[in-house]
């Protein structure tokens, strides 16, 4: 029969062995419980990382969209700027061109050829009105048409007159810069340009539309 001593070594033993037993549960326990708390939190700082980043990324698409929307602005501004002085550059070398030549002999002639064509719209008092006239107006015609010139070109009113071959009157208008005639007949309801400047500002319009410097 085993002694008491023996009876309590065992006891003692079976003891320390439970509590390692339980020393080693709780060990793993706890290394569980820390490593699901330490992943949990690695996927709550992850989450919250990717909150962060998608947050800065549709901030700086955002900021870069306003830039590029801005810098665009600021281009085509400047394209319309530097289209703007080329033209303006263009048609003013043109418009002292036209000018200059107004002071040749080939400017009577062609004062004096306007003149005749002018003559086919409004027609004479003395002899039929023109399909144009008669369109607008029936038989009228019979008061004078005023022809507009530019101050300078007053000296031409005789050559012009006897070119137009109908009664006319004249009249000194600055608003024509640069040469040709315009005419106006109230009685008839007509009015036609055929001043150089107005032929300038036609060009001026063609040359926006074809002249490839569009802003897009």
């Amino acid at each position: 029969m085993a002694s008491n001593d023996e009876k309590l070594n065992k006891f003692n033993l079976a003891i320390n062995h439970y509590a390692e037993e339980q020393r080693l549960k709780i060990e793993r326990e706890v290394e569980e419980f820390k490593q699901r708390e330490l992943e949990r939190a690695e996927t709550e700082v992850l989450t919250e990382a990717y909150r962060m980043i998608q947050k800065e990324m549709v901030e700086m698409r955002s900021n870069i969209t306003r830039e590029m929307a801005h810098r665009e602005m600021e281009v085509k501004r400047e394209v319309l700027a530097k289209r703007q002085k080329i033209t303006d550059e263009v048609f003013d070398k043109a418009k002292q061109q036209l000018i200059h030549f107004t002071s040749t002999e080939q400017y009577e002639k062609l004062l004096e050829k306007l003149a005749r064509e002018l003559s086919q719209v409004f027609g004479s008092p003395s002899s039929p009105p023109s399909k144009i006239a008669q369109a607008v107006t029936g038989n009228a015609g019979m008061a004078p048409t005023t022809l507009f010139l530019n101050p300078r070109d007053m000296k031409y009113q005789k050559q012009i007159e006897k070119a137009f071959g109908s009664p006319c009157e004249f009249h000194a208008d600055e608003t024509i810069e640069i040469g040709g005639l315009r005419a106006q007949n109230l009685e008839m309801g007509l009015v036609a340009d055929e001043t150089l400047d107005a032929r300038l500002a036609e060009q001026a319009e063609w040359f926006e539309e074809n002249s490839g410097m569009a802003v897009v």
